[in-house]
């Protein structure tokens, strides 16, 4: 099926199918519709490497991501949808499972196909892929800790204060033995468990005992493993920020089992906010980060560098909160 062949069935030019398909914005809303309908009848798909080769690109957003596989990321991908849903542009994600070796083999990927822009949301390591943004023919947008590289197009947070906060608002709540558990070992939790070690330094209370975390997935299962162990080596914990709302909800659960109460004797505090963090009892004080707007900002801007528009600003701190509730003081 080709676009001639469309185009005979509607009567009209290719060039106009073409700019119906592309920018269905200068086509009249009647032609418009007929063309659409036409396309679907006809099981036409658009073939995009001719595109590319005609155009200056394929049409494609590109999105690389370490964990698309985690319910953190969803967010972030709403966002970045909802922001180009309107437009002729489509999203395109591709996974690296938080290793580090695969960001710039997914990044050459990308180019090679003449995408309208990349973003890449939440890089290990910039050392391979500068030189590839540098040369790149499209833009590329980033999500990033702001300890980062990339000083332009920029969205993101500083997730060592995200670790510190936190920590503080646990002393501050008359919590003095603070634990800290994570499942992970990508930059943006190494950076968090900085903040926490700062501010327990800070404090005079640091104790390397009461960090502990496993090189897997951030799990409920893995959070009630980890305070389990973080009992048998530090059994006057009295509590713990966790690295993730999964893992907070883990220490939860065991903490039901040992009979140790929340908040009275023992204050949990999670990272994300997740829907459920809401429901639980008691409900779990988190760490809100705003992903919606970290995924709509950062694709808004992208767009704004493929039309070759102002960006507006090159780099955006989203921040985060600290959502009290019912698991801590």
């Amino acid at each position: 099926m080709k676009l001639s062949d469309v185009a005979k069935k509607v009567g009209v030019s290719p060039i106009t199918i073409s700019r119906a398909l592309r920018n269905p914005e200068i086509v009249s809303e009647d032609l418009r519709q007929t063309i659409l309908r036409t396309v679907d009848e006809m099981g036409y798909v658009p073939n995009l490497a001719a595109r590319a080769l005609a155009g200056r690109h394929n049409g494609i957003i590109g999105v690389i991501t370490p964990a698309l596989h985690q319910h953190g990321f969803a967010g972030l991908m709403i966002g970045i949808e909802d922001c180009l849903r309107t437009t002729e542009f489509r999203v395109q994600y591709s996974n690296t499972l938080h290793h580090a070796d695969r960001e710039a083999g997914q990044l050459k990927s990308f180019l090679m196909q003449k995408p309208a822009g990349v973003i890449i949301a939440g890089a290990e390591s910039y050392d391979d892929l500068l030189p590839l943004i540098e040369n790149a023919a499209c833009p590329i947008a980033h999500i990033t800790d702001l300890s980062q590289e990339p000083e332009r197009l920029v969205v993101g947070l500083d997730h060592h204060a995200a670790g510190a906060e936190p920590t503080r608002f646990l002393l501050s709540r008359g919590y003095q033995r603070i634990g800290f558990i994570g499942g992970g070992t990508d930059l943006r939790s190494r950076r968090r468990r900085e903040g926490y070690e700062a501010a327990m330094r800070e404090a005079g209370r640091f104790d390397p005992d009461l960090a502990i975390r496993a090189d897997a997935p951030g799990t409920t299962g893995l959070g009630r493993e980890l305070l389990t162990r973080l009992l048998q080596r530090v059994p006057d914990v009295d509590a713990v920020f966790a690295q993730n709302d999964e893992l907070a909800l883990g220490v939860l659960i065991e903490c039901g089992v040992r009979g140790i109460r929340v908040p009275e004797d023992f204050g949990i505090c999670g990272f994300n906010d997740l829907e459920f963090s809401a429901f639980t009892e008691p409900s779990l004080t988190t760490v809100h980060i705003p992903r919606y707007d970290i995924g709509y900002r950062v694709a808004d801007m992208l767009l704004r560098a493929v039309r070759d528009e102002p960006p507006g600003e090159d780099k955006v701190d989203c921040g985060f909160s600290i959502i009290p509730r019912g698991s801590t003081r």
